[in-house]
């Protein structure tokens, strides 16, 4: 058949297919910029329940990055800077201007020219579009631009009934537009006279991650090795700085902000101890099913087994000290469009409690559950477990033990328990890492974090009067 072009099909092409202002390249172009500014307010609206509540911290992230967006190609997008309570080492950008870190990532940075060199990665992302392109492309294979699978590729992780949560995972460019962010990265570090090195040395960092308990999402195999990428931003600091000796650090301004950081998962918002989950601040514990994963978020808990046959989730809300369970459960029923059967009134420890079965049609079919409120002052636990239809039978006992064991949370271990904060050090006197490491209380199960957070290897000198980041219990 012979291959017939009309003329809108190339009046299309023409118009979309634009050149790049900050790239020099033909990209394709299906989404207004407005429309990329919309989505990224879009997203950032999710992301406001993980925002760091250290508003000092916000503000110090946020000055950096809009200086550093002025000398961008593109500072009049409403550009924000952002810390996220997270312990994933992670950072990434939104389309339209909306860039995060998390505490996590924050922990292992080691001055202000390695966070403004991140910085620089990520607003390059935004200043070249690669969103765009991304869902550009998306649009033109007739996928459309759906926001969860664009920006998180894993949203809702235990359906979609009653909400869920996001999970910050890095996003999938392609390794050229990886290698096109460092490049602008090092550019807009230069401009206002930071050292991108500390920025290089950082995927050095990166590259010696390993394990689970790291907290760092897995690299895709769209980004290029991290060693790779920091032998390419040396080559690029050579060809357009030269001698580096005269661009700002800031390794102890970046240090005193950090002090007193969290690191790791935060005991206090909740943690496993085993298969029972316990929340220190709010003083109340309950036991998971032996096997399940258990997800702990700001807004909510979820679990579900292995196979993902069943699901539950632990939320809560702030009521009149009055209200009755019955009562608000029958209202919660009624926002949600849940069907359900007459319940009972249960005592769950000291708790009074309410109990009820309910289905509800779904996109995936019928789905069965058990519900169990339970009241504890002016707050009401919502615990919500369901499955098909046809394994109710089979889990909903399990789902009423989950609910007859939350319980008051008494162990004073447990109740008086602290997160892992970062604390710096000074160098009494020239050592090795491990050296110096030995001479404080900290656990040697923390040494290879510490040697990483600090870009040393254990046996490495340290000098004397150098600060280095330790890591300590304790109370901000």
């Amino acid at each position: 058949m012979k291959n017939v072009w009309s003329t809108a099909s190339l009046l299309f092409l023409l118009a979309s297919c634009a050149k790049d202002s900050v790239t020099g390249k033909h990209e394709l172009v299906l989404v207004s910029e407005a429309r990329e500014i919309q989505l990224g307010f879009q997203v950032a609206r999710e992301l406001e329940v993980l925002v760091h509540p250290d508003q000092g911290l916000n503000d110090y992230v946020e000055r950096l990055g809009l200086s550093m967006a002025q000398v961008s190609e593109r500072p009049y997008l409403p550009w924000r800077f952002r810390v996220l309570d997270s312990p994933v080492v992670n950072a990434f950008a939104l389309p339209g201007g909306h860039i995060y870190f998390t505490r996590g990532i924050l922990a292992y940075l080691g001055s202000e020219a390695a966070l403004m060199g991140v910085m620089g990665h990520e607003i390059g992302h935004v200043t070249a579009r690669h969103h765009v392109e991304q869902m550009s492309k998306q649009q033109l294979a007739g996928l459309g631009v759906n926001l969860g699978t664009v920006f998180f590729p894993e949203v809702r992780p235990y359906g979609d009934l009653l909400g869920g949560s996001i999970s910050l995972l890095f996003l999938k460019f392609g390794r050229d537009a990886e290698r096109e962010s460092d490049s602008l990265g090092v550019t807009y570090s230069l401009a206002q006279g930071y050292d991108p090195t500390d920025m290089a040395h950082f995927f050095a960092v990166l590259k010696r991650f390993s394990g689970p308990d790291r907290y760092i999402p897995s690299w895709t195999s769209t980004h290029p090795d991290p060693g790779e990428r920091e032998r390419t931003i040396l080559s690029m600091i050579a060809e357009q700085a030269g001698d580096t000796n005269a661009l700002e650090r800031g390794r102890e301004a970046y240090l005193g902000r950090i002090d007193g950081l969290v690191f790791g998962e935060n005991p206090r918002e909740g943690f496993m101890d085993g298969s029972r989950f316990v929340h220190s601040e709010l003083r109340f514990q309950l036991e998971f099913p032996k096997g399940w994963r258990v997800q702990n978020t700001p807004h909510a808990v979820y679990s579900a087994p292995a196979d993902g046959g069943a699901a539950m989730q632990l939320t809560s809300a702030t009521v009149a000290r009055s209200t009755a369970p019955a009562v608000y459960a029958r209202e919660f029923f009624r926002r949600h469009e849940l069907d359900y059967v007459t319940g009972e009134r249960i005592r769950v420890g000291p708790f009074s409690a309410y109990r009820a079965s309910f289905r509800v049609l779904t996109r995936s079919g019928e789905i069965y559950g058990d519900a169990g409120f339970i009241a504890d002052g002016a707050r009401i636990y919502e615990l919500v477990s369901y499955t098909r239809r046809s394994a109710f039978r089979r889990y909903s006992p399990v789902f009423r033990d989950v609910i007859a064991s939350f319980d008051r949370l008494r162990d004073r271990r447990l109740l008086d328990v602290q997160p892992l904060r970062v604390r710096l050090l000074e160098a009494d006197r020239t050592a090795t890492l491990l050296e110096l490491l030995k001479d404080t209380e900290i656990d040697a199960e923390l040494h290879a974090d510490l040697a990483l957070m600090n870009d040393l290897d254990l046996g490495e000198m340290v000098s004397s009067g150098t600060l280095i980041k330790i890591l300590k219990r304790g109370e901000p």
